[in-house]
């Protein structure tokens, strides 16, 4: 630089301390060089992902999973990646809310053809991950092979839906051994052979629901009630009868171990409705489960004529049996009867409920 009235040049020279600056940027390639260490070191593929859903980075494990390059991977977007089959609205919806609204996923699975792999299950977990003091927010998304664990789930399933299917049908082949037996006895002894009819036909109707629901799982009360019901139809009513058998269930589970010990308290105090509520030949007998206080309720009501004018030994609903079933469930066991009919209720532990 010069005054414009000499000609003596004059030199500026401005010295900056970047010193700070290179050793950021120092560092910062230090932090990111150990946390790709890090995820290199995980054994589950993962990938860590831009809010934008871009890759910023991705182990070695999900690359060699997916047969992917690291320079094709990275600075592309999820979506993209292989053939779409991370394309998933669902996915993409809970994925666009972690950032903005601090949301995780776990268990999140995707079953799909992949390519050099065949057909796969994975589940997914994600999490938002940050760095206190700066403003760069990603996701960490992990992927876990769950395929072989699947496969052997429903292989599992399928074999127990048919040992159930099988076990139904051999007591099914009992009932009509009783039956024979029934057209054989000398009347005292028919209702005895009919109280062991119903009481295998509640049993089978179990194996019948949990065939037909492919689980050893949890069993649908509804269903399971639909089934009691329809054995009592064709076991004790037949086809001119004029008693209704119907259910109002809520859409409830109960644990497996519990379905048979269930059934067999409804069928009992059915059975008593059934015989001994309806003298005029005609009524409704009501199965119902719910959920209330805590607690599951099942109750069997009929609108017959009340227990002060039944008569017979039927007529006790707190047999010994019933009594003896409830407190194996550890629940209590309450009745209310007058002329408009009988309902009995059982309160179960919530525990029985799946």
């Amino acid at each position: 630089m010069f005054r414009e009235d000499g000609h003596v040049p004059y030199l500026l020279l401005a010295i900056d301390d970047v010193t700070g600056e290179h050793e950021a940027r120092a560092e910062a390639e230090r932090q990111r060089l150990l946390a790709q260490g890090i995820v290199d070191t995980v054994r589950d593929p993962l990938v860590v992902l831009e809010a934008d859903m871009t890759v910023v980075s991705a182990s070695r494990s999900f690359l060699r999973m997916f047969g992917l390059d690291v320079g094709t991977v990275v600075g592309t977007s999820l979506y993209d990646l292989s053939q779409g089959q991370w394309r998933v609205g669902r996915l993409q919806d809970l994925l666009g809310r972690i950032v903005p609204d601090d949301m995780a996923i776990d268990g999140f699975e995707v079953e799909d053809e992949f390519p050099g792999l065949g057909r796969r299950i994975f589940k997914l977990n994600a999490r938002k991950v940050h760095r206190p003091g700066n403003h760069i927010t990603r996701l960490l998304l992990v992927f876990e092979d769950v395929t072989e664990a699947r496969m052997l789930e429903r292989h599992r399933d399928l074999l127990a839906a048919e040992l159930a299917h099988r076990i139904k049908n051999s007591l099914q082949i009992i009932t009509s051994f009783v039956s024979y037996e029934i057209r054989r006895a000398a009347e005292p002894c028919v209702e005895g052979y009919r109280a062991m009819q119903g009481r295998i036909g509640a049993v089978a109707e179990l194996y019948d629901v949990i065939s037909r629901s492919s689980t050893l799982g949890p069993v649908a009360m509804g269903p399971y009630l639909e089934g009691i019901a329809g054995s009592l139809r064709s076991s004790l009513l037949g086809a001119e009868a004029r008693i209704a058998v119907d259910v109002e269930a809520e859409p409830l589970s109960i644990v497996a171990d519990q379905a048979v010990t269930v059934g067999l308290i409804v069928n009992e105090l059915a059975t008593n409705a059934v015989k001994y509520a309806f003298p005029s030949g005609g009524g409704r007998i009501l199965l119902g489960f719910r959920r209330r206080d805590g607690e599951a309720v099942l109750t069997v009501a009929d609108d017959g004529i009340g227990l002060d004018a039944t008569s017979g030994p039927g007529s006790g609903l707190g047999s010994r049996f019933v009594e003896a079933f409830v407190r194996q469930l550890n629940g209590t066991l309450a009745m209310a009867s007058g002329a408009g009919g009988t309902t009995v209720t059982v309160r179960l532990p919530a525990s029985v409920l799946a």
